[in-house]
C-alpha cells in the first residue's frame, strides 16, 4: 500500500491515479468514496467542507480493507488526523496491510486556492479551501513527521509543476525508498 497526503488540491487524486496505472495497483480515495456514496446529511458536511470524524472514516476504511483496499492500493486522503495514523500504523505492525511509502505532495497555499476556485466544484468555496487548508496544517501536517519516525519512507515531492515530471518523481522515490513487504 502507497498513502499519498497533502493539502486539498495539491494533486493527490491525479498523482494517485497515474501511478495506480504506472505500478498496476488499485486507486482508492476517501472523498470520492464519499462523493459517491455519502447520505443527504453527509453530502452536505462535505460541501461545508466539515471533516467527518476520526471514526467515521476509520469504519469506512475498515470496511474497505480486504475488499477495494488491499496492499497493492493506493490510498488518496487517509489518514488526516494521528489517531487515524495511528490505527492505520497498528494494522501494518500487525502483518494485516503493508505500507510501503507514505507521498507526500507539496504546494503554496496560493497555489492550491487557484487551482481548486478554477476547478469549479460545488464543495470549493473560498472559505471553505481555506478552512480545509487550515485544517490540513494543524491535524494532518503533524502526522508526518510522527510517520517517518515509524519505519516507513515518507517522501516529500513538490506538487506543483509538469504532471509527468511529478509523477516520474513519485515512482523513482517509491523504487529507490520504498519497503516492499
Amino acid at each position: 500500500m502507497i498513502i499519498m497526503m497533502g493539502p486539498v488540491g495539491v494533486g493527490k487524486s491525479v498523482q494517485g491515479q497515474l501511478l495506480a496505472e504506472k505500478i498496476s495497483y488499485n486507486w482508492f480515495s476517501v472523498g470520492h468514496f464519499l462523493r459517491e456514496n455519502a447520505s443527504e446529511f453527509a453530502q452536505a458536511k462535505l460541501a461545508a467542507g466539515i471533516l467527518f470524524s476520526d471514526q467515521e472514516v476509520i469504519d469506512i476504511i475498515d470496511s474497505q480493507i480486504g475488499e477495494t483496499i488491499t496492499n497493492e492500493t493506493i490510498l488518496d486522503g487517509f489518514p488526516r488526523t494521528l489517531f487515524q495514523a495511528q490505527w492505520l500504523i497498528n494494522l501494518h505492525k500487525n502483518h494485516k496491510i503493508n505500507i510501503e511509502a507514505v507521498i507526500v505532495l507539496l504546494a503554496d497555499e496560493n497555489v492550491l486556492l487557484g487551482r481548486l476556485l478554477s476547478r469549479g466544484r460545488q464543495d470549493d468555496s473560498e472559505e471553505v479551501i481555506k478552512e480545509r487548508i487550515k485544517t490540513y496544517t494543524t491535524a494532518t501536517q503533524p502526522i508526518i513527521d510522527w510517520l517517518k519516525n515509524q519505519d516507513i519512507y515518507v517522501g516529500e515531492i513538490e506538487g506543483v509543476g509538469d504532471l509527468e515530471e511529478i509523477s516520474q518523481q513519485i515512482v523513482k522515490n517509491i523504487e529507490k525508498y520504498a519497503h516492499k513487504g
